[in-house]
């Protein structure tokens, strides 16, 4: 009985702990994706594609659709259009939630990743569009045509670097059809700041003031103890 009611213990305060741990973990984050102009086929003027910037917030490594896309065309099935490697620009801004409640003067709340590609679709009329395979051009500073980074946060909440990589591309449909959309997938890191120095970890909590994990094993232990005693006062009589 004693080992059972020991083994209870451990197992509910090392799962109490690990929910601790895991919320404390849990990094608030928001984005917000710029609309670029329209691209024109490369035929005409009649056909063009339209991104959509997403906005949103996420928690922790996330994925997200960052663009939706939408195909408008006047053009006829005499006459189709093409896009032949047409450029495109992205923009997404995103936002260490973290750091926008700092009072540190180096805070870095907001930054900016950029993504460049190509499209390609064929046959593209007021009633069809063929997708071709979709290019992407490297952008200076990132680590790949489709991966980049930033780092956001405080000295007093933290520094993080948010790592986007493009995941994936649907193309838009015909006029009136499926929409297309680009998705990236977001991995978060502690980072240093922005000196290149350590992160500074948040204040300790006042030393009279007992630590979360503390008070669960407190509270835990006590009514352990005292069933512990019960039995031992029982087995003397």
């Amino acid at each position: 009985m004693k080992k059972t009611l020991v083994s209870y213990a451990v197992a509910l305060a090392m799962l109490l702990i690990g929910s601790i741990s895991v919320y404390a973990d849990t990094i608030p984050w928001g984005y917000t994706a710029t609309s670029p102009a329209d691209i024109s086929a490369s035929t005409s003027p009649l056909s063009s594609i339209t991104f959509a910037g997403a906005t949103g917030v996420a928690s922790g490594d996330s994925g997200i659709i960052i663009y939706n896309m939408n195909t408008d065309s006047s053009a006829t099935d005499s006459a189709p259009d093409s896009f032949s490697n047409v450029p495109f620009n992205l923009s997404i801004n995103l936002t260490d939630i973290k750091a926008t409640g700092s009072v540190s003067p180096s805070a870095v709340a907001t930054g900016t990743v950029n993504f460049s590609g190509l499209f390609n679709a064929t046959n593209v009329t007021a009633k069809s569009l063929l997708p071709g395979m979709p290019g992407w051009s490297l952008v200076p500073g990132n680590g790949s045509p489709t991966t980049a980074s930033v780092t956001l946060g405080s000295d007093d909440t933290g520094w993080r670097t948010y790592n986007v990589q493009i995941s994936s591309f649907t193309s838009p449909g015909e006029p009136g059809g499926a929409p297309g959309s680009i998705q990236a997938i977001v991995n978060i890191v502690d980072a240093t700041g922005p000196g290149g120095g350590p992160t500074d970890p948040p204040p300790p909590p006042p030393s009279g003031a007992p630590e979360p994990a503390s008070l669960v094993l407190a509270g835990l232990g006590l009514p352990l103890v005292v069933l512990l005693r019960r039995r031992m006062k029982k087995a003397a009589v």
